[in-house]
C-alpha cells in the first residue's frame, strides 16, 4: 500500500497551515507518518477513500460526528435542498426554530436553543450564563475536554498564550473521582458557577456518581452542564441525561445532530437560556444559522427517531467490543491493552511496556492494520452504516495485528518494527 499522494500533500500542507491541519485531532502526528493515509478525498457509509485510492473500513467517523454513515443520501438531499434555497440570509430562516421545537421535544433539559457552529463555542455559552446567573466565578471540570476557549484551556497542559490567572477559576478533578468533588463543593461552593462534564468520557460512570452529581449541584446552587458533543444522539436521541435518566441544566450537542454538517446546539432550561435576551449578556456568530446544516439536523433527527439507527449503532458497537475482548484475552495482551467504554463509543487503554511506549504499540497496530484495509485510531463509534461483515472482518484483522503485536512485545523488537514516523501526539483527551 502506498502513500505518496499523502505524503506530497502533508510536506505542501506544513508549509501553509500550522502542524498541516487546522483542526488538532486531525493532526498527522496522530498517526504514523508514511505507512497511515493522512488525507481523504471521499468518503461513504462506513468507508473512506485516500487520496492515493487506498480503501479503508473507519471507525473515528469524522471525531464521532457520522452516526448515519458518511454521505447519507437522505441528509445530504436535505442539505442541498437548503443550499438551493439560498443557504443563508439577513434574516434568520424558520428552520431554526423548526430544530429548536424539536430539541425541546426529545432532550430532557430543554426548554430554549442557542445554536452555534462548534462545541467549543456552546461550552463558552453555557459557563457564561452559569456565571452571569450565579455571580460566582470558578468552574469545576470532570475529566474530559471541552474546547479551546481560554476559559478551559487555561487550566490544561496547553495553555500557551493565555492569561495564567485565568486558571485559579477552574478546578479540575478526575472522572468518577466522587469523593474528591464533594470535598471540593463542600469547601467551596459560594464561589463555584458551575460543574461542566462530559457525562461518559472512557469509562463507564460509577453506579450512582451522575447522581450524586446532580444532588451535588442542586443543593449548593452550582449550574450542572452536560458536554454531550460525543453522547448526544449516539447513545440515545436525547443524549447521556436521557439514557442515565441523570437531567443537567443546561447541555451542549453537535456531532451526531446533523449526520457531519457544522452545527452544535446550546440548550438548557429558561431562566438560564433567557439571560441571552439581555444584550449585554453576549453570544453571536454569523454562520450560526445557515439553512443547509438546519435541514441536515432535522432529517439526520427524522432518521434517528425511526429507531433502527440507533438500535444498530448499539448491536454491531456490542459485537465489536465483545469481539476485541477476547483477541486481547486470546494473544494474551491483558497487561497491555483493554477495550472500555459502552458499546457506541469504545476505547482501546494502552499500558506502556518494556521497550515500547504507548504511542510505539498504538502506532504499530495502526500499522498493521493499515495494510489490511482498517485504519486504527484507539477508538471506535460504529454508525448505522457499519454492517457485521465490517465488524466480522475488523476482528479479523485485529486477530492478525494483535498476534503480531504480542510476537514483537516478546522479541522486544516493536520499535525496529515500526515503519514511518511513530505517533508523536496524544489526543485532545490525553
Amino acid at each position: 500500500m502506498k502513500f505518496d499522494n499523502s505524503m506530497k500533500f502533508y510536506e505542501e500542507g506544513l508549509r501553509v497551515i500550522p502542524m498541516g491541519t487546522s483542526t488538532f485531532s486531525r493532526n498527522p502526528n496522530l498517526f504514523v507518518i508514511g505507512s497511515s493515509p493522512l488525507y481523504v478525498k471521499s468518503a461513504r457509509g462506513s468507508r473512506f477513500y485516500d487520496v492515493d485510492g487506498n480503501e479503508f473500513i473507519d471507525y473515528s467517523m469524522s471525531l464521532s460526528m457520522v452516526t448515519l454513515g458518511y454521505a447519507n443520501p437522505e441528509v445530504n438531499e436535505a442539505a442541498k435542498t437548503g443550499i438551493d434555497e439560498g443557504m443563508i440570509y439577513t434574516l434568520s430562516c424558520p428552520e431554526e426554530s423548526f430544530l429548536a421545537n424539536k430539541l425541546t421535544r426529545i432532550i430532557p433539559c430543554t426548554d430554549m436553543v442557542r445554536f452555534f457552529k462548534n462545541g467549543s463555542d456552546s461550552c463558552e455559552g453555557a459557563v457564561k450564563l452559569a456565571r452571569n446567573y450565579t455571580g460566582k466565578l470558578k468552574v469545576v471540570t470532570v475529566g474530559g475536554y471541552h474546547g479551546f476557549h481560554d476559559w478551559f484551556t487555561a487550566s490544561t497542559p496547553r495553555n500557551k498564550g493565555i492569561p495564567k490567572i485565568l486558571s485559579d477559576w477552574i478546578i479540575t478533578h478526575q472522572y468518577n473521582d466522587i469523593k474528591s468533588i464533594e470535598e471540593t463543593i463542600r469547601n467551596q461552593n459560594k464561589e463555584i458557577a458551575a460543574l461542566i462534564m462530559e457525562p461518559v468520557i472512557n469509562y463507564e460512570p460509577e453506579k450512582g456518581f451522575l447522581e450524586r452529581i446532580r444532588e451535588l449541584t442542586e443543593q449548593n446552587d452550582i449550574i450542572l452542564i452536560f458536554d454531550e458533543m460525543k453522547t448526544g444522539f449516539r447513545l440515545d436521541i436525547g443524549g447521556a441525561q436521557a439514557y442515565f435518566k441523570v437531567t443537567p441544566d443546561l447541555a451542549i450537542f453537535g456531532k451526531g445532530l446533523c449526520n457531519g454538517f457544522p452545527l452544535s446546539a446550546l440548550a438548557g432550561r429558561r431562566f438560564l437560556m433567557e439571560q441571552f435576551e439581555d444584550e449585554n449578556c453576549f453570544m453571536s456568530g454569523s454562520y450560526a444559522t445557515e439553512k443547509a446544516s438546519l435541514k441536515a439536523a432535522l432529517k439526520t433527527i427524522e432518521i434517528l427517531e425511526r429507531g433502527e439507527a440507533l438500535r444498530h449503532i448499539w448491536e454491531t458497537g456490542e459485537m465489536l467490543k465483545k469481539g476485541i475482548a477476547e483477541i486481547i484475552s486470546k494473544h494474551g495482551l491483558a497487561d497491555v491493552m483493554k477495550i472500555i467504554g459502552l458499546p457506541p463509543m469504545t476505547h482501546f487503554i494502552i499500558s506502556e511496556q518494556e521497550g515500547a511506549t504507548v504511542n510505539e504499540i498504538k502506532s504499530f497496530i495502526q500499522q498493521e492494520c493499515v495494510r489490511r484495509g482498517v485504519l486504527f485510531v484507539g477508538y471506535h463509534h460504529t454508525s448505522f452504516a457499519h454492517t457485521k461483515e465490517d465488524i466480522e472482518y475488523t476482528l479479523k484483522i485485529y486477530d492478525e495485528a494483535f498476534s503480531l503485536l504480542s510476537k514483537a512485545l516478546a522479541d522486544k523488537n516493536l520499535k525496529g518494527k515500526i515503519e514511518g514516523k511513530a505517533i508523536s501526539a496524544f489526543g485532545v483527551r490525553r
